[in-house]
């Protein structure tokens, strides 16, 4: 292959504790353009959940002098193919500031990332990319020396808004999940992941770090549907905004036209709050669902989360999950929009690769694959 030119302007390494400030400075520079234009706010420490998901995380930037003009971070997670654990890469934040986005900048962050993770010995790797968003598909399509990715099918970000009181199924009974639980919660994530292609698992320790270190998670924010006396299904409702919010830019007609319905209907009774414009978005994140074969119970806790913020200070409440996911249909009298990513996987072999193309179901992703 052809030497390709490199721009001198630009240095491309790990980012450092002292690179803080200018790679948050670079995140309005790379708003998301859509029915809502809004870009990611992490500040004090951009990096922060990150390293307590993943004490290897790390984040490649591209440098014109001091000035950071790109980011491309990496996540490690482990997924189950077969039963067989795949540790597995997630690439995350890339972004390049608009002056160099017709040079060579996101190349060679990728390049840098992909040469340190083969390295590794890491094996396959992960990149949900919003549909319709060509600008970073030429990278998975094996050119320039990268392997090529295989297609996942897309995840659906779905975002509802709670204005209306919704029937709960009187077979069950919704309750916060408490400490005693837990070890009935790892049964059914664990028994919940094992039906999907390609999952994460879950153990106690994990599960107890993870409420006990991220702000927003702790154990009154999970809630279960109970049905004689057995969990059935479970779902954290989590305010991120201590670590992560969505500071909004500029929103289309429709927005601004529901936002005004909004704001007129409050006057005559409880209506969530409205977006506002250069604002934190309000929203709640729905992580760490779970069924027990019974998408029913699952849109219990679906509704009475819906419910229980009815006037309440969350604009919006967002979950994802794949298209192709059957508890899809506990979504169903949910008033919202759908927002779709293509799903990119990345492997170290093409019999991976293969292998996994070659088995049927979806993939589920959880919240450490889309912060």
């Amino acid at each position: 292959m052809p030497e390709i030119p490199v721009d001198k302007r630009i240095k491309v390494r790990r980012a450092e504790d002292v690179d803080n400030q200018s790679v948050l400075e670079l995140s309005p520079r790379c708003a998301q353009y859509g029915m809502i234009s809004m870009f990611p706010d992490r500040s004090p420490v951009f990096n922060r959940l990150h390293q307590l998901l993943d004490p290897g995380s790390y984040h490649v930037i591209a440098l014109n002098n001091e000035k950071v003009v790109g980011t491309l971070g990496t996540i490690h997670t482990d997924f189950y193919f077969s039963g067989e654990l795949v540790r597995t890469a997630y690439f995350m934040d890339f972004k390049v500031d608009p002056e160099f986005r017709l040079g060579l900048t996101a190349y060679r962050m990728l390049k840098k990332t992909i040469d340190e993770e083969r390295e590794a010995g890491t094996r396959a790797a992960l990149a949900t990319l919003l549909k319709n968003n060509d600008a970073p598909m030429a990278f998975t399509k094996g050119r320039g020396g990268f392997p090529a990715s295989l297609y996942l099918g897309d995840n659906r970000i779905f975002n509802f808004v709670p204005i209306r009181k919704l029937r709960i199924d009187s077979r069950f009974m919704v309750r916060k999940a408490v400490e005693s639980d837990i070890p009935e919660l790892i049964t059914l994530y664990n028994s919940y992941y094992s039906s999907y292609r390609l999952a994460p698992r879950l153990n106690e320790e994990t599960f107890r770090y993870y409420i006990g270190q991220i702000d927003g998670l702790s154990i009154d924010r999970f809630f279960v549907a109970i049905e004689g006396g057995v969990i059935k299904s479970v779902v954290a409702a989590w305010d991120a905004g201590s670590i992560k919010r969505f500071m909004v830019t500029k929103s289309n007609f429709r927005v601004k036209l529901i936002s005004g319905m909004v704001k007129f209907l409050a006057f005559f009774s409880r209506m969530p709050e409205p977006i506002r414009i250069n604002e934190p978005l309000k929203q709640l994140t729905l992580v760490l669902y779970a069924h027990d074969e019974c998408t029913d119970s699952l849109a219990v806790l679906f509704r009475h989360i819906n419910n229980t913020h009815i006037g309440g200070e969350y604009s919006i409440i967002q979950l994802q999950i794949h298209e192709d996911d059957a508890a899809n249909d506990s979504l169903k009298g949910l008033t919202g929009i759908s927002v779709y990513s293509e799903i990119h996987l990345f492997t170290d072999t093409l019999r991976l690769a293969k292998e996994i193309q070659q088995t049927a179901g979806p993939v589920h992703l959880e919240f450490p694959n889309y912060i």
